[in-house]
């Protein structure tokens, strides 16, 4: 199953938009703040007396015009929360879905299912051991037939067989200067 994730940056019309908007809206705050200083302390300025209707009305004109776009983007950036939140659940309970379908292949018995899903999480023997309220070397032997299962040589290997397919679709050739197969 393959999910087309929206694209994190955005169109630079947008961006440019927006910063157009919180200049505009630094403008207005600055006009506003004289205004209300000039009516306080009745210091002014008389360009500012001769046309302060129409200046206050571009303003509230460009005010308005930056609340839409400030609103738009904000329900936009809400859209694409919720969007990444679904594809993130979805990926959640698929990469669930293929370790469950790897653990029926596998074979296992119900404890050593739960057991493996404790180590794949990253739980320590002793963790374990408390949730499933055994001993450690208990669990520790069941460990043993989980990896020979599996065909891994222990904790880390069972966890990489299911991140390797996750990395997949990236491109490590080298890792720390060394060549990555």
């Amino acid at each position: 199953m393959s999910v087309m994730l929206p694209n994190p940056l955005h169109k630079p019309w947008q961006i440019t938009l927006a910063g157009v908007s919180f200049i505009v809206l630094g403008i207005c705050e600055a006009l506003l703040v004289f205004d209300v200083l000039s009516e306080f302390t009745g210091f002014e300025i008389s360009i500012y007396s001769e046309y302060h209707v129409e200046l206050e009305s571009v303003a509230v004109f460009s005010l308005g015009i930056s609340l839409l776009i400030v609103g738009a983007n904000f329900l936009r950036l809400l859209r694409e929360n919720r969007d990444f939140y679904a594809i993130s659940e979805m990926a959640t309970g698929e990469f669930l879905r293929l370790i469950e379908e790897q653990i029926k292949a596998w074979k296992f018995s119900d404890s050593e299912r739960e057991i493996a899903l404790l180590l794949i999480k990253g739980l320590t023997m002793q963790e374990i051991a408390d949730v499933r309220e055994t001993k450690p070397g208990t669990i520790k032997s069941q460990c043993n037939a989980i990896y020979r299962k599996a065909g891994v040589g222990g904790r880390s290997e069972l966890a990489a067989y299911f991140i390797e397919d996750l990395m997949n679709g990236l491109n490590l050739t080298t890792v720390g200067g060394a060549k990555y197969p």
